[in-house]
C-alpha cells in the first residue's frame, strides 16, 4: 500500500518572499533526486497561466470545462472550478510518484504543517497564530523551529529528514 505523500504549506503575506524561498527549495530538492510537486494559491486570479488570442486560451474562454494543452515537454490543463480546496487538488490533479508537495497560500488549510515566511524589513506580526505554526522562515523572527530564509539548505534538510525520509521508511 502507498502512503500518502508528505505535504507542507509555506504561508506569508504578499511579498514576504514565499515564492523565491520556495523555488530555491525545489531547486535544492530536485538537485538531491526528489521529484517534488507544488501547488501555488492566486485567491485573486491575477496570474496570467494562458495567451489571450491562443488556441487553448480561445477554447477555454469559450466555455470548456477543461483545456489540455499538451506539448513535448510539458502538459498543462485548464479546469473551470469554482470551490475547491488543496486536499482535492492534491487527490484529482497532482501526478503519482512525487516525494514531497509544497504549497504556496491557503492560509486557511488545516491539513498539513505550516512554516510561515516572515521578514524583519515587513514590520509585522505573524499571520498565523504560533500555535498552528510549525516553524518560521525568516531573518530574525523568534520561534521554537526556526529556518534562516538566508539559507534555504537547512530547511531541505530538515525537510529531508522529517518529511522524506521518514516517509520512505514506513
Amino acid at each position: 500500500m502507498d502512503k500518502k505523500t508528505p505535504v507542507i504549506s509555506i504561508v506569508g503575506v504578499h511579498n514576504s518572499g514565499k515564492t523565491t524561498f520556495i523555488e530555491a527549495v525545489i531547486k535544492l530538492l530536485s538537485a538531491r533526486g526528489y521529484m517534488v510537486g507544488a501547488i501555488k494559491h492566486d485567491p485573486k486570479g491575477k496570474a496570467k497561466t494562458d495567451t489571450p488570442g491562443k488556441d487553448s486560451y480561445r477554447m477555454f474562454h469559450a466555455g470548456a470545462k477543461q483545456v489540455v494543452l499538451a506539448s513535448p515537454d510539458r502538459i498543462t490543463s485548464y479546469i473551470r472550478e469554482e470551490d475547491y480546496d488543496p486536499s482535492e487538488i492534491i487527490d484529482r490533479y497532482m501526478v503519482k510518484g512525487l516525494d514531497i508537495i509544497i504549497i504556496e497560500g491557503f492560509k486557511s488549510y488545516s491539513h498539513s504543517d505550516k512554516f510561515e515566511v516572515i521578514r524583519k524589513a515587513e514590520n509585522r506580526q505573524l499571520v498565523i497564530p504560533e500555535d498552528q505554526l510549525k516553524g518560521v522562515i525568516t531573518d530574525y523572527y523568534p520561534h521554537r523551529l526556526r529556518f534562516d530564509i538566508n539559507r534555504p539548505e537547512e530547511f531541505v534538510e530538515y525537510i529531508e529528514e522529517h518529511y522524506i525520509k521518514s516517509e520512505k521508511r514506513i
